[in-house]
């Protein structure tokens, strides 16, 4: 009788542990299901910021030619021989013609002279100047398409200052400059003679000619036969 008596009791004594196990259990899972549906949601436009403001050393880099039309000049950025940066190249210029280079996935680019191989940079003091080799920051920009459809272009390294020009094509200080200012809204542009309207439409190859040979059978040859 005793030992029905021990085994009772441990029975009940390990079903109440394994009750509050499961009791345990239950506020856990209670408790973590309520801080997740407080927490806010992950903020994906931060992450992408973040993002841009690395180098991206291992996506294939894209590399486009176009030109920078200068809003309030009216005219080309183009970069020079003696690495002086101005607005003031015509359409088709040599000097204005331009190699942009994707830094990161989003719209951090390098952009230098095709003609030069000068990198456009920006020093401490706002000025834009020429640079053979463009790694560092101050040579890297952040494409802003703004509600007008034109494009600011910010330094990566001084943020809040950006590439801009007066009405006669000279850099403006960029400490002095502001996102909604028209010295410095760009339009990119295709070089002259490099038009869409100039492309070549692909061309269509005939298909080869085939000489057909009918297939001698039997029939054939007792037919052709019996004509002799």
């Amino acid at each position: 009788m005793k030992k029905y008596l021990t085994y009772f009791n441990m029975r009940l004594r390990t079903s109440r542990l394994g009750y509050l196990l499961l009791q345990f259990l239950a506020l856990c899972f209670y408790t973590q299901n309520t801080v997740q549906s407080h927490s806010p949601p992950p903020n994906f436009k931060h992450h992408v910021n973040e993002q841009c403001r690395l180098s991206d050393r291992m996506s294939r880099r894209l590399i486009r030619t176009y030109q920078l039309y200068s809003r309030t000049s009216g005219k080309h950025v183009q970069v020079l021989g003696n690495k002086k940066v101005n607005a003031m190249g015509d359409d088709g210029a040599v000097h204005a013609k331009l190699v942009v280079e994707t830094d990161t996935f989003g719209s951090r680019i390098r952009i230098k002279g095709a003609k030069t191989g000068y990198y456009i940079c920006m020093n401490n003091t706002g000025k834009l100047i020429g640079k053979r080799k463009g790694r560092g920051k101050d040579c890297i920009f952040t494409e802003i398409v703004l509600e007008n459809n034109y494009t600011a272009l910010q330094n990566a390294k001084y943020e809040g200052w950006y590439m801009a020009f007066t009405r006669k094509g000279r850099p403006r200080k960029a400490s002095r400059t502001k996102q909604h200012q028209r010295e410095a809204h760009f339009m990119k542009r295709q070089p002259k003679g490099h038009l869409l309207g100039d492309t070549q439409p692909f061309d269509v190859l005939p298909l080869p000619v085939v000489p057909f040979h009918p297939r001698r059978t039997k029939h054939t040859h007792h037919h052709s036969s019996g004509a002799h």
